[in-house]
């Protein structure tokens, strides 16, 4: 059996302080943590938002300013764990499609800018391209999962009971920002459980303006992790700050 630190979206943001990865560094270490799973959106990527392109707020953003920042809170993670080396499973999200999506819509821009800028594997983390899971101990972990011929994102108020009528396999996700938990059983008694995993943040976003009191944010432990069940608890962030905050 294994322990999951599991992070939900934490959008790093040059708007944000970058404190809070030291201190899920610290309870990766304090908790013994096996693997380390980030839900994607690890980077925000602002700078290649079309939410507010050609607004006033886009102005002076910046695609490296991104990059750099996300790089230093890569760097906090790693010295929070001291020296502590669990598997880090970085995947996805589709703010780090964002870069993809830039250079499809602008073929100049290729070679000028790709995600292999954020440099996830170079601090230590196994990366999955968007939307592709990937399964830890019998669960698929995968920032969203598509839905129907269009391939829409598998969402709503009871994602995680909607993920156990469609996926039929332990999953957890992040995407929504929401937190929610279900667990069905087969005939056999084998257990499935589906997770929401919430973010990773305190920072206001602004294209939540009138959403984001919704939002769960904090850091997930799964323990006794085998064959996709587990023991859940959930650390919301101003507990993650309470513990960790005095020690970066």
């Amino acid at each position: 059996m294994s322990t999951h630190l599991v992070i939900g979206d934490p959008h790093c943001t040059p708007n944000a302080s970058n404190e809070r990865f030291i201190w899920a560094g610290h309870m990766a270490r304090d908790i013994k943590a096996d693997k380390v799973i980030c839900m994607g959106d690890f980077a925000s990527m602002e700078s290649m938002s079309s939410y507010d392109k050609k607004k006033k707020s886009f102005e002076g953003r910046r695609y490296r300013k991104d990059v750099e920042h996300t790089h230093d809170a890569l760097s906090k993670f790693n010295k929070g764990l001291n020296k502590y080396n669990p598997e880090m499973h970085m995947l996805l999200g589709n703010h780090e499609d964002r870069i993809d999506r830039m250079v499809e819509e602008n073929p100049e821009l290729e070679g000028a800018m790709s995600i292999d800028d954020l440099c996830y594997p170079e601090y230590g983390w196994n990366t999955y391209d968007y939307r592709l899971p990937v399964v830890l101990d019998g669960i698929y972990y995968s920032h969203n999962f598509p839905s129907g011929v269009m391939g829409t994102a598998i969402s709503g108020e009871n994602v995680a009971r909607s993920l156990l009528n469609k996926n039929k396999v332990s999953s957890t996700v992040g995407h929504s920002h929401l937190l929610d938990y279900a667990v069905s059983a087969t005939p056999s008694g084998k257990k499935m459980m589906a997770l929401c995993a919430g973010c990773y943040l305190e920072h206001k976003e602004k294209y939540a303006f009138n959403t984001q009191r919704l939002w769960w944010s904090g850091l997930i432990v799964k323990r006794n992790v085998k064959g996709g069940s587990y023991d859940l608890e959930t650390v919301n962030y101003q507990e993650v700050k309470k513990r960790y905050g005095r020690r970066s």
